[in-house]
């Protein structure tokens, strides 16, 4: 029986091995089972889903090869994805171009999944349409995992972008041999950030969740330019059209209430400096208008309009004139966001006592006027950046008089110890003799003579009591037009923010725009990225510098293209200083990229390098052939192109500038 049993499986063993050998081209032909990417014939496109490489393959994507699934496990068991081998360049990408806008207007998430074992940075950008472009960054884990990544650009609900653009490890040479497996490319449903948002009718409209008012001819937008003013995302976009009094009329149908909230507060964008007038009108109390005075422009800011007297009043509309009374070409775009109606507080509240301002006649109302000539405290008749205080003290001079005085008391002896360099900010339509006067303590009186330079115009002055440091007073005395009696009875002078202050090198010294930076008193443009840096004392004060301060630039030589950024914020004039000038002090010889981007002009680069170590050494850059461009920013690339240094790098600059 065994043996029937053994013959009977050798035989069967035999003729599987017979059937396998004459299979065997049919199974070199057919090594695995296929499949279909799409085998589906009844597909409904979805226009959301760029591709998921099976049945909604619906952008094409140059340089994405469909392969299949390398591990149909995790969050992704598709059978099809796609393949993108990362090109050699740092800013290589995937460019997805739809050749018309991307309708963002509700799916506006972009999501994707990716296996990768290449942990970096992963950029997603929209660009290519009318609109500025936007991109949002995040990390990839290069764990060899499936993962989804997710980029909200609710706030392009409205933007016109014909490409989406992925820089995968972005910024980073590779060898090109950086492989991305990637699936289910898709734009969701943004979730509603109002959901549960409790109406806030003191708010007008902060476009996001509170548009409790309807703001005709204001348009929602992303929130361009945020600051620490204003970084929500979306804000209002207005157009003021042409004419003087072309406005903003925001008509609540109904009394507004303003029994508490009666101060009116809106941040603004301001392209131009001007009055921006607020109204109240439309109900059965007469009109009643307050005026800001726009000085800051391309920055975000707050403005209030106290209309605490109208508590009790009948109002239905708020009117808004931006760049009130002047003809406009009906190009100028403001940007406003916050609008409401806010208590009346005490500004003060919570402003900790600085005894060195002797008086501001705001918050720091340190000293008492206990003599001699009449005087008040007034609205700034002139708020603007040179003075930007609400209130100040208006100063009546008998000019006949050559010794009438204003004293300021202290009630106690002045702190002289650092701080003896008395400051006065004053608006006069006479050009006089000042005359400062320290007194009222144990020490003798002791008088500094100066002069009121500048007319119709704040103006800040400064007397060095310096010798003074030990002593001891506790009054500040000023005589208008000292020792002259060729004035009037009753000559104004306004003045504000007396104090004491410690010696500034600064003082005085004009401001040279073709100066980019010093680190010292011209300080005309900012760092805005992406190295640390910081201002120190001069490590090596010899040579070609001998400037108290510098910038220590700490940079990472293991990064090819880490750069320091220096933002204008507006055109570089190159029409005539078009030659950039940097002193470098650097313990290595290494590469140095100069370059000029950011305008409407294509980057321009110029190669130059770090050729002297250890002694303070001047480059130049010519930029001559940009002098008709339009550029905003400056660039260096220290050790450019490289990443044989360490991670912290250190190079000293100084005295960047046009010549």
């Amino acid at each position: 029986m065994k043996t029937t049993k053994f013959y009977l499986n050798a035989f069967l063993l035999l003729i599987t091995l017979i059937f396998l050998a004459s299979c065997e081209d049919d199974l070199n032909k057919y090594p695995t089972i296929a499949y279909a990417p799409c085998e589906d014939t009844n597909v409904t496109i979805d226009d959301n889903i760029i591709s998921d490489f099976e049945c909604q393959a619906n952008v094409d994507l140059t340089g994405v090869e469909v392969v299949r699934n390398p591990a149909e496990i995790q969050i992704n068991t598709s059978r099809f994805v796609g393949k993108y081998i990362d090109g050699t360049g740092a800013w290589d990408a995937l460019i997805i171009d739809y050749g018309a806008p991307i309708d963002l207007t509700t799916y506006n998430i972009f999501k994707l999944k990716i296996r990768t074992a290449i942990a970096g940075t992963l950029i997603v950008k929209l660009e290519g349409g009318t609109s500025t472009p936007s991109e949002k960054t995040t990390n990839v884990t290069g764990n060899n995992g499936w993962a989804e990544y997710s980029f909200d650009f609710s706030d392009q609900f409205n933007q016109n972008h014909n490409k989406l653009v992925l820089f995968f490890n972005a910024g980073v040479d590779t060898d090109g041999t950086n492989e991305y497996f990637i699936d289910d490319l898709k734009y969701v449903l943004s979730g509603d950030p109002c959901a549960g948002v409790v109406p806030d009718l003191s708010i007008v409209s902060d476009f996001d969740c509170q548009m409790n008012q309807d703001t005709p001819e204001v348009e929602k937008i992303a929130t361009p330019n945020k600051n620490d003013v204003n970084s929500s995302k979306f804000s209002g976009k207005y157009i003021d059209e042409v004419g003087a009094w072309d406005a903003v009329i925001i008509d609540f149908g109904a009394p507004i209430d303003l029994s508490t909230k009666n101060v009116f507060s809106i941040k603004v964008f301001a392209p131009v400096a001007g009055i921006l007038k607020a109204k109240l009108e439309g109900g059965t109390s007469g009109g009643i208008e307050v005026d800001a005075q726009i000085t800051n422009t391309g920055v975000w800011k707050e403005y209030t309009f106290d209309f605490s007297s109208q508590a009790t009043e009948n109002h239905t509309k708020i009117v808004l004139f931006f760049n009130a009374g002047v003809d406009t070409d009906g190009t100028e775009v403001y940007y406003m966001d916050d609008l409401k109606f806010i208590e009346l507080s005490d500004p003060c509240i919570g402003v900790a006592p600085d005894l060195s301002v002797i008086n501001d006649f705001n918050c720091q109302q340190n000293s008492v006027v206990t003599c001699c000539i009449p005087n008040q405290i007034v609205v700034n008749p002139d708020l603007n950046a040179a003075n930007p205080s609400d209130s100040v003290l208006e100063v009546t001079d008998n000019g006949t008089d050559a010794w009438d005085a204003l004293v300021l008391d202290y009630g106690g002896a002045i702190d002289l110890t650092t701080k003896n360099y008395l400051r006065i900010k004053i608006l006069s339509t006479r050009a006089v003799p000042l005359l400062a006067k320290l007194e009222g303590g144990t020490s003798a009186g002791k008088e500094v003579w100066g002069a009121i330079t500048t007319a119709n115009a704040w103006t800040e002055y400064i007397f060095d009591f310096s010798d003074q440091a030990a002593e001891n007073h506790q009054k500040v005395v000023f005589f208008f037009n000292g020792g002259e009696t060729n004035g009037t009875a009753s000559d104004l002078y306004y003045i504000d923010d007396v104090r004491f202050s410690e010696f500034d090198p600064c003082f005085g010294v004009s401001i040279d725009t073709s100066i980019v930076n010093d680190f010292e008193c011209q300080q005309n443009y900012d760092v805005v990225c992406c190295v640390n840096t910081a201002i120190l004392d001069n490590p090596d004060v010899s040579g070609i510098n001998v400037s108290t301060s510098v910038l220590e630039v700490t940079d990472n030589g293991t990064d090819a293209w880490d750069a320091l950024v220096f933002d204008f914020g507006d055109v570089i004039d190159l029409s005539v200083k078009n030659q950039l000038k940097i002193k470098i002090l650097s313990t290595v010889a290494v590469p140095l990229l100069a370059k000029l981007e950011g305008g409407t002009s294509g980057g321009k680069e110029v190669w130059g390098a770090i050729t002297t170590t250890n002694a303070w050494t001047e480059y130049t850059f010519d930029f001559s052939d940009q002098a008709a461009e339009n550029h905003q920013k400056v660039v260096f690339f220290f050790n450019g192109g490289e990443t044989n240094g360490t991670a912290a790098d250190i190079y000293y600059i100084d005295d960047i500038k046009w010549q």
